[in-house]
């Protein structure tokens, strides 16, 4: 073989040579792309997995009061920020304006007298004035002759100043009258200021009756000019 075969010969392998080399490299870059691209399409899968139960659909329910088209939402307390301390606060609010707007003969003296373990003194005072008036709940009702339910159409907390908070009511009374059995109806707005005194000193059985010490610190009535 003439040297020049053999350098022809050298040249082409090397050629060969070269050419597998760069399909090698181009091989080897191509599966990293694809590894790289692989691992980015796990990292954005696993990120979509982690991020899909804070988008969640929130469901909530409602119950219609067909006679007084009342509408309420149905919560359990802790959620929907619902707390033990707002469910307390409705409840007190509540009980409080039922049992002092209420009228029950037979049961007027109960009431008379635990309405006022809730009464700070200044209240209290315009209870008692209110009960020495022409328009006390029993010569308006002429004592047992009515009966007065009240239902709390809606309840609502706002910001008070200080220690005190507020809360606005608004109820429907039904006065049945006893011999006929005929009602009638009439609404009111209450607004209410109240807090808490644990500390204040109180018998046994009048902790029994206000354990938390709920003080009403104002409250005022105000009659709504057309019935509904």
């Amino acid at each position: 073989m003439s040297e020049l075969t053999a350098k022809a010969l050298s040249d082409s392998r090397s050629f060969e040579n070269a050419i597998l080399e760069r399909d090698m490299r181009m091989k080897k870059a191509g599966w990293i792309v694809a590894a790289l691209a692989g691992l980015l399409l796990v990292c954005a899968l696993a990120a979509l997995i982690l991020l899909l139960p804070l988008k969640t659909t929130t469901v909530e329910l409602y119950t219609l009061d067909r006679q007084t088209g009342r509408i309420e939402r149905v919560t359990t307390v802790g959620e929907d920020k619902l707390d033990t301390s707002e469910v307390l606060n409705l409840s007190q609010t509540a009980s409080y304006v039922k049992r002092r707007e209420g009228y029950n003969y037979f049961a007027l003296q109960q009431d008379y007298r635990e309405t006022q373990m809730f009464n700070s003194d200044e209240v209290n005072k315009e209870y008692l004035d209110w009960f020495n008036s022409p328009d006390a709940p029993d010569a308006v009702f002429q004592q047992a002759a009515y009966v007065v339910t009240v239902e709390v159409l809606s309840n609502v907390p706002s910001e008070g100043t200080g220690s005190s908070m507020v809360e606005m009511l608004r109820i429907k009374r039904t006065i049945r009258k006893v011999k006929d059995n005929t009602e009638t109806y009439d609404y009111w707005t209450v607004r209410m200021t109240y807090r808490y005194f644990p500390q204040k000193k109180m018998t046994a059985s009048e902790r029994e009756v206000n354990p938390f010490g709920f003080i009403v610190t104002s409250y005022q009535r105000f009659k709504e000019k057309s019935d509904e």
